[in-house]
């Protein structure tokens, strides 16, 4: 009986253990939860630390001194250490955080992470007391408006592991001591103003860093001099020195890296040879693009079995030439070899390529036929530049995968196509085997044809151009279904019949070209009501006919609208003025493009003008154009007193046409004119004097009208020719050769200065007059926007105007130093006679 009770006993305390366990559990649980594990003092440091800095967004405000803020390890962006509850972790990035770095943080001895980047310390300097942070392993403070030198006491820090200072606007050198850094494993100096010598830069972090150093990033800052020698860093890993100024060649051990997977050297001045890279056989990433290497590319970069992308873009003495046989080890993914030169033939090792995305070989030489393999050369190959080359015959149909992977390089785009300015011929029917074309520019080529009726899938398309070619028909119905195309050029082909109504779908579209085509009927009216979005609109050189839509006017943003050349009646519209993009002085600072700008080469701003009668191709500053051409139509009426609204325009020309009535008494308000061209029409009455308001006007054609009157007396004379207003029998007074009714052209000499020498003195004058003031006339004509408006929007031009300019300055130069003599031949023939 003893032995059932004891048993009993056991039972009961064995079931009250196995129940008061799980509540003891939790009784645990809540009082660890209410437990606060933060450290009094090291609680007291935050307080300060966040009392000196200026939380604009309220990012800190679970940081305080109330009973359910007192646990400073709950803090946002407070981090402590499980057991001994000290902080350990401060992250504080992207904040937004103003004001200054407080001292308190020397209050957290245990602090191992620290993260102040991406915030606005208001060019402040980096505190010099952070060195003081001993245990400190992490350390970024990037992106946060820092400037001044890099405090030497960093190297004090005989814990760091990783230091990021980039992107602010830290000066001066590398101090000596981060050499002494034994535990720097990655160090981020990219994006401020580092200046001196790369050697001497380098030469600072001699010593126990150099041991251990796996990532180097000094780029895009102002470091120059030759490249030292870095093969000491025998753990680097990535070497960034990209946007520098670095010269001379690359020594052949400088780059003796057997760890190295990635290298970037590109946008500086280094010469020579491309070194051989072929001992850091785990290089994936070869950037050498912008520089000047020369040479040849030796065989030896085949060796580099990982790599994956490689740039040389942009060495134009650069020969990268292989035998036909020749089969590198590599698989790349991407290659851009931009400006190289590859050789009259079509590079045949790129058949070995079976995982390319990107290939860019625009501006190579190539001057042979598109390989048929190349259709085929990669299934998931997304983006193909061979503009600016030579390649003729027919392009190959493609064969590649449709919807392959997003490239980084293109962010969110999709498949790229661009073999503008070559000779390629044939159709464009390769073009329907792809669907997810997001650019295709095939503009500048001898393609010939019909454009295929294939486009109603193509859903991702934004840029389209297929100007200056051969081709033939009506504009595919099926543009209509390209919600999200932008760019629409096709302009200089043979294009017949009209804007197919489909296209009122295609309201993304921000530029339409087809000018210089055979297009025929009216301009429709769902122009002005569904392409709200467009800035250019150029239908010039077609067959349109009838009157101008009013609803151009719903056209807010339109910036160029050129209809010249076509058989426009009927009068121009009242409503010019609600051209709301036209009524802004553009900051010549500002340009536009599309809301998202396609990577590399491709910008999305291009049109051809007729700008003082020649045709112009604008490519990084039509944003800066805004101009209105009616030229060479039927129009009649009067030119709207309105149009003097538009105060942004730099460009008008309504042209031969029959447009009668005055010339808008205000057109001075079009302060930034450079070219007004109202000849040819049968425009009456005067021309008035605020035409002297006109400062920026380069080119002035009123000629064959009806005008009447003295032209206006400006103070800083009208700098035109007779041949601005001839044809107007009615006109009179300089630099016309016909005096106006009252005028005394043949005044006594004595009336106006008196003595007998003042026939002299009459000459001297007309002398000034009619040559000195012409050679600075002639200045002012090439001057502000005569040659640098033409130097901003054309590249082409460039050259060719400087030449000019060079002409025209020593011609000036040279009638001023005839003038001077004559000047003092006169004054001294006047006091021979006073003697």
């Amino acid at each position: 009986m003893k032995c059932f009770h004891l048993l009993f006993l056991l039972l009961v305390l064995l079931l009250e253990a196995t129940t008061l366990k799980p509540i003891l559990a939790h009784s645990s649980q809540v009082n660890d939860a209410n437990r606060i594990r933060c450290l009094e003092k090291e609680r007291r440091a935050l307080l300060d630390i966040k009392g000196e800095l200026v939380d604009i967004h309220g990012r800190l405000s679970s940081w305080g001194n109330e009973e359910n803020k007192r646990d400073c390890c709950k803090w946002e962006g407070v981090h402590c250490h499980n057991r001994s509850n000290h902080v350990t972790q401060l992250k504080l990035a992207f904040y937004q955080l103003q004001g200054k770095i407080s001292t308190s943080l020397l209050e957290l001895e245990h602090l191992r992470y620290l993260d102040f980047s991406e915030n606005d310390f208001e060019y402040a300097p980096i505190p010099e007391f952070i060195g003081s942070l001993t245990k400190l392993r992490y350390l970024k403070l990037s992106n946060s408006n820092f400037s001044g030198p890099i405090p030497h006491q960093i190297g004090n820090m005989i814990s760091l592991e990783y230091l990021d200072i980039s992107r602010n606007g830290l000066e001066g050198g590398i101090p000596k001591h981060l050499g002494n850094l034994n535990s720097l494993v990655i160090l981020y100096m990219n994006g401020n103003n580092l200046t001196g010598d790369l050697h001497e830069l380098i030469s600072s972090l001699s010593g126990p860093t150099e041991k251990k150093l796996e990532i180097l990033d000094l780029s895009m800052n102002t470091i120059s001099g030759l490249f030292p020698n870095m093969s000491r860093f025998s753990s680097l890993m990535t070497l960034d020195l990209h946007e520098n100024q670095l010269t001379g060649p690359i020594g052949e051990d400088n780059l003796r890296l057997p760890n190295l997977t990635y290298l970037d050297l590109s946008f500086n001045r280094i010469t020579g040879p491309v070194p051989d890279l072929s001992i850091s056989s785990s290089l994936q990433y070869l950037y050498l693009s912008n520089n000047m290497f020369n040479g040849t590319l030796t065989q030896s970069i085949g060796r580099l079995s990982q790599l994956q992308e490689l740039d040389l873009s942009i060495n134009e003495f650069l020969q990268v030439q292989f035998s036909h046989r020749w089969a590198p080890d590599f698989q790349l993914e991407y290659l851009h070899l931009s400006g190289c030169k590859l050789g009259n033939y079509f590079p045949r090792w790129l058949k070995t390529q079976t995982e390319l995305l990107f290939i860019d070989i625009s501006g190579t030489g190539i001057s042979d036929t598109t390989p048929s393999w190349f259709g085929s050369i990669s299934p998931t190959l997304m983006y193909i530049n061979a503009t600016n080359n030579q390649i003729y015959g027919s392009f190959p149909n493609f064969s590649f995968s449709s919807g392959g992977p997003l490239l980084p390089y293109l962010g969110s785009y999709r498949r790229v196509l661009d073999l503008s300015r070559n000779k390629i011929s044939g159709s464009v029917n390769f073009l329907c085997n792809i669907t997810d074309w997001q650019l295709l520019d095939l503009s500048d080529n001898l393609f010939s044809g019909q454009i295929p009726d294939c486009f109603a899938k193509f859903e991702w398309l934004v840029y389209i151009n297929l100007a200056n070619n051969h081709l033939s028909g009506e504009i595919p119905y099926s543009f209509g279904s390209l919600s999200a195309l932008s760019l629409l050029h096709l302009r200089n082909n043979s294009l017949s019949g009209g804007l197919p109504t489909s296209m009122s779908n295609c309201t993304s579209l921000e530029m339409i070209d087809v000018g210089d085509n055979r297009l025929t009927g009216k301009i429709p009216d769902w122009v002005g009501n569904s392409f709200s979005e467009v800035r250019i609109l150029i239908l010039s050189s077609n067959g349109f006919h009838g009157s101008v839509p009013l609803s151009l006017c719903r056209l807010a943003n339109l910036q160029i609208l050129d209809i010249s050349s076509n058989k426009i009646s009927g009068a121009i519209p009242d409503c010019l003025e609600d051209f709301t993009a036209m009524r802004e002085k553009q900051n010549p600072y500002l340009f536009w493009g599309p809301k998202e700008t396609f990577p590399f080469t491709h910008r999305l701003e291009n049109a051809y003008l007729m700008w003082k009668g020649k045709e112009v191709r604008y490519v990084n500053y039509v944003g800066l154009v805004k101009l209105i051409d009616f030229s060479n139509n039927n129009l009649v009426g009067r030119i709207p007193s309105n149009i003097t609204k538009l105060v942004g325009l730099v460009g008008l020309n309504v042209s031969r046409n029959n447009l009668v009535g005055p010339i808008p008494t205000d057109v001075g308000e079009l302060e930034l004119l450079n070219f007004l061209d109202l000849s040819r029409n049968r425009l009456s009455g005067s021309i008035p004097n605020s035409v002297c308001d006109l400062s920026h006007l380069g080119v002035l054609d009123l000629s064959y009208n009806k005008l009447s009157g003295r032209l206006p007396r400006c103070s800083q004379g009208l700098t035109f020719d007779e041949s601005a207003f001839e044809g107007n029998v009615g006109l009179c007074g300089l630099p016309l050769n016909k005096s106006c009714p009252g005028d005394k052209s043949h005044e006594s000499p004595t009336s106006r200065v008196g003595g007998s020498d003042a026939g002299e003195e009459f000459e001297y004058d007309r002398f000034i007059t009619g040559g000195f003031y012409i050679a600075l006339g002639v200045g002012f004509v090439v001057g502000f926007w005569g040659i640098f408006g033409t130097i901003l929007f054309n590249k082409t031009f460039r050259y060719a105007i400087f030449k000019w300019w060079d002409t025209i300055y020593d011609l000036v130069l040279v009638r001023m130093e005839v003038n001077k003599v004559r000047l003092w031949s006169c004054f001294q023939k006047r006091r021979f006679r006073q003697s």
